[in-house]
C-alpha cells in the first residue's frame, strides 16, 4: 500500500489569538491525530505567526515551494482562515492540484470533492480573483484620468523624454537630440523620393541611430504613423490631445499617412451581443454578425480559412434561447443559495481585514514619508544638505507619496465594486434568466464570459466551455433534479441553420 505523504499548516495572526486558543500548538496537536487516524504520513509542518501588516507570508509560500518540489499535494490545514488570509491566497492556491483537509470544518477540498462543496469554494475563488482583478482595474483608470488630463501615461516615443518636474509630477519633454531626426524623417518620406529601407538607410547616415545601430524598418514606420508627433495620443483606443509639445505640424503628418494608404475597416452603429464571443468549430475563425432587413442578426463564419463554413448561418434569437436554457438550469435550490451567502459574508470579511490592514500599513508608510519630508526641509534650511540633493529626495519622496495615496484610492473603489459585484452574483444565482434578458448588451456579455469560455458554434449546434463553478452548480443540479442532463463541455440542442 502506498504510503500518502501530507503536510501541515499552522498559522496564528495575532496575538490575541494565542490568548483564545488558537496556538500553533494546538493546531499541530489536532492535525497530527487527524493524520494518525486517516493514515497519512505528516512529510513536513509549517507554521507562521504573523499579522497581514507584515509583508510577505514566509511558511505559507515555503509550503507552496515543497509541495510542488516533492509533489506533494494533501495539506492539513484546522480551518478556512488559518489557511487563506487574504484574496490573493484563494487564487493562488487554485492553481495547485491540492486535497486540503479543512479538519474542523469536516470538509475536504479536491477534484473529488462533492459537487456542492466545489461550488462554493469556487464561488470564493471567483469573488477573490474579481476584487483583484478589480483592483488592478482601477490602477489603470489611475492611468486613464491622466490620459484624459493630457499625460501619456507609458514610456514616451522617440524623440521625447520622460522626466520629472519641479513638484516631482512625471512630464514629456521633447529630447532636442532626436526629435530633429524624427522632423527629419517626416519630411523626407513625405517627398516621396524614399522608401522605408532607404530612408532607413538616409537617416542613420546622417546619424539618427539607436546604440549605434540603424532603427528597424518596422521601427522606422511605427514612428512615422504615431499621431505622438502632432501633439496627441491613444490609449486604450481613445484619442487625446496631450500636454506634451508637437514635433511636427499635422499637414506634414497627414500627407505621410496619405503615402501609406491605410484601408478603413468597415463600420456600423449596431452592437451585436455574440460578436468575438463564438468560434466556427470546423476551422477556429470567429462568426461574424449581420444586420439583415434592419432587424434581424445572422452569425456565421468569416470563411476566411477556406470552405464552406461561411454557408452556416444561425439567427442570434435562437442563440438567446439555448443560453436562456442553459442559465434556467443556473438557479441554485434554496438550501445551496443559503450557503452562496455564507460564502459571500465570509469573503466579506477576509476583504474587510484586508482592506482594513493594507490601508493601516499604507498610512504608516504615508506618514513617514511625511515626516521625512520634512526633516529633510528642515536640514536644507539648517544647510546640512545641498539644495540639488533636497531636490531630488524630496521630489523622489513626494513620488512615493502620491503612489501610495494612488493605491487607497483604488482600495477604496475596489471595495465599492466588490459590494456591487457581490449583489450581482447573489442575483444571478437567484433569477439569472430575467437578469440576461433584461440587461443591456453590455451586461449580457460580462454574464457570458462568467459563464464560461471557448463558445464554438459547428453543425447546428452550440458547445460551451463551463466556468467549473457553474458546471459544479450544474452538477447539484443533476443531483436533485433526474431530468437535468448535462456535461461540460456543454451541448445546446436544437440550433440548426437559419434559412
Amino acid at each position: 500500500m502506498d504510503i500518502m505523504l501530507c503536510v501541515i499548516y499552522a498559522r496564528v495572526s495575532s496575538k490575541e489569538q494565542e490568548k483564545e486558543g488558537y496556538s500553533i500548538p494546538a493546531q499541530i496537536g489536532l492535525l497530527t491525530d487527524y493524520a494518525q487516524k486517516k493514515g497519512l504520513e505528516i512529510a513536513k509542518i509549517f507554521s507562521e505567526s504573523e499579522t497581514a501588516k507584515k509583508a510577505g507570508r514566509h511558511a505559507f509560500n515555503a509550503m507552496l515551494e515543497y509541495i510542488k518540489e516533492k509533489n506533494i499535494n494533501i495539506v492539513l490545514v484546522e480551518k478556512t482562515d488559518r489557511l487563506y488570509r487574504n484574496f490573493k491566497d484563494y487564487v493562488t492556491l487554485e492553481d495547485y492540484d491540492l486535497e486540503v483537509h479543512l479538519v474542523k470544518e469536516g470538509t475536504v477540498l479536491s477534484k473529488s470533492s462533492k459537487s456542492h462543496e466545489k461550488f462554493i469554494h469556487g464561488i470564493k475563488v471567483l469573488m477573490a480573483k474579481n476584487y483583484i482583478d478589480n483592483l488592478s482595474e482601477e490602477v489603470k483608470k489611475g492611468k486613464l484620468e491622466k490620459a484624459k488630463q493630457g499625460y501619456y501615461p507609458f514610456k514616451a516615443p522617440v524623440g521625447y523624454l520622460n522626466v520629472k518636474d519641479e513638484s516631482g509630477k512625471r512630464i514629456i519633454i521633447v529630447d532636442k537630440e532626436k526629435a530633429p531626426f524624427v522632423k527629419r524623417a517626416f519630411e523626407l518620406y513625405s517627398s516621396g523620393a524614399f522608401s522605408a529601407f532607404e530612408l532607413r538607410k538616409k537617416l542613420f547616415e546622417e546619424g539618427f541611430n539607436h546604440n549605434l545601430k540603424p532603427y528597424t524598418k518596422t521601427k522606422l514606420l511605427s514612428i512615422l504613423k504615431d499621431i505622438f508627433y502632432i501633439g496627441k495620443f491613444s490609449y486604450n483606443g481613445v484619442i487625446y490631445d496631450g500636454k506634451h509639445e508637437p514635433i511636427i505640424d499635422i499637414d506634414l503628418f497627414n500627407t505621410v499617412q496619405k503615402m501609406f494608404n491605410v484601408s478603413r475597416a468597415r463600420t456600423h452603429n449596431v452592437e451585436f451581443t455574440y460578436s468575438g464571443l463564438i468560434k466556427c468549430g470546423h476551422c477556429g475563425c470567429q462568426l461574424t454578425a449581420e444586420l439583415k432587413k434592419g432587424k434581424y442578426i445572422y452569425y456565421h463564419c468569416t470563411g476566411k480559412k477556406g470552405g464552406n463554413c461561411k454557408k452556416d448561418y444561425i439567427r442570434e434569437e435562437l442563440i438567446d434561447k439555448e443560453i436562456m436554457c442553459l442559465l434556467e438550469k443556473l438557479v441554485p435550490p434554496e438550501r445551496i443559495y443559503k450557503q452562496i451567502i455564507d460564502a459571500v459574508k465570509a469573503m466579506q470579511g477576509i476583504k474587510s481585514n484586508y482592506n482594513e490592514n493594507t490601508l493601516d500599513n499604507i498610512n504608516k508608510q504615508i506618514k513617514s514619508l511625511q515626516r521625512r519630508i520634512e526633516g529633510l526641509y528642515l536640514d536644507k534650511l539648517d544647510g546640512k544638505i545641498s539644495e540639488e540633493f533636497w531636490e531630488q529626495k524630496n521630489n523622489e519622496w513626494q513620488a512615493e507619496k502620491e503612489k501610495l495615496s494612488n493605491q487607497i484610492h483604488a482600495i477604496n473603489n475596489a471595495d465599492k465594486t466588490f459590494y456591487e459585484g457581490s449583489n450581482l452574483l447573489l442575483n444571478f444565482c437567484k433569477e439569472a434568466p430575467r437578469l440576461y434578458k433584461s440587461k443591456p448588451i453590455k451586461i449580457k456579455k460580462q454574464i457570458l464570459s462568467l459563464l464560461g469560455s471557448n463558445f464554438l458554434y459547428k453543425d447546428g449546434k452550440l458547445s460551451i466551455e463551463l466556468n467549473s463553478v457553474f458546471y459544479n452548480l450544474l452538477e447539484i443540479q443533476k443531483s436533485t433534479k433526474n431530468s437535468i442532463d448535462w456535461v461540460r463541455t456543454s451541448d445546446l440542442p436544437g440550433m440548426s441553420r437559419a434559412l
